[in-house]
């Protein structure tokens, strides 16, 4: 009988119609700085920056893997069944709108013909290293990025009062909606953190769904969906493993 049980249980699963298979796990990459670090002694600018020659070979690597670049709108609807899922999706992220986005990572994108997401926080635009609204429509006139919301000054929300939080939230979303012209649906949490009671408010401020820094692949939506952290010190084998 143990013998006869596991062919049962494949014939069962060969000629038994309509079976739903689970949705696709999608790696959701996070970059920050495109561009090389001016100042060695600065470790941890290292570990958030990516020379422009690395982020080339990565996205040579993902075209020439098959890699499919999607921006979440298309990510959500894949989950939802709304649209259908490429072989191989994948989301890149930019986080805090530094300046080297528009001058350094955009054309690449461009070159490599690859969506992105930028997360904005709203009220640093157009100060010290963050790019400034004509730059930011200018990119989105292409349609290979989307904005989405990053809250106004970028504090951890987690300390804040839910009135002040939920002021981060909302008000940021607004002034990137009237900039832009575009429904922001997304938002990445200062730091990575977040908890239930951010999550929630960030429900009550009209996003859909949200990132994190943990690590990991998404397997459907959420409020904090994991994300997978490049940085210029990976090595190219590390990169490939965790997609």
């Amino acid at each position: 009988m143990k013998k006869i049980l596991p062919l049962i249980l494949l014939l069962l699963f060969l000629f038994t119609p309509n079976i739903t298979f689970a949705a696709p796990s999608v790696p959701i990459l996070m970059y920050h700085y495109v561009g090389e670090n001016p100042n060695p002694r600065d470790l941890g600018r290292n570990y958030l920056s990516i020379s422009p020659l690395k982020l080339e070979e990565q996205l040579t690597y993902l075209k020439n893997s098959g890699f499919t670049s999607i921006s979440l709108d298309e990510l959500y609807g894949i989950f939802n069944n709304q649209i259908t899922s490429p072989n191989k999706p994948i989301v890149l992220t930019f986080d805090d709108g530094y300046i080297d986005f528009y001058t350094t990572a955009y054309p690449i994108l461009v070159k490599y013909n690859f969506k992105a997401v930028s997360f904005i926080p709203t009220g640093l635009i157009g100060t010290g290293y963050y790019m400034n609204w004509d730059q930011i429509k200018e990119i989105q006139r292409t349609g290979l990025v989307t904005f989405e919301g990053h809250t106004l000054t970028h504090p951890n929300l987690t300390v804040l009062g839910s009135v002040a939080a939920l002021k981060e939230l909302k008000d940021g979303r607004e002034l990137l909606q009237s900039q832009t012209g575009y429904p922001v649906n997304f938002i990445a949490y200062p730091y990575g953190i977040s908890d239930y009671h951010v999550q929630n408010l960030a429900k009550q401020a009209g996003f859909v769904g949200g990132v994190g820094t943990w690590l990991g692949k998404t397997q459907g939506p959420g409020m904090n969906m994991p994300r997978i952290r490049v940085n210029g010190l990976m090595h190219h084998l590390d990169f490939a493993s965790r997609l």
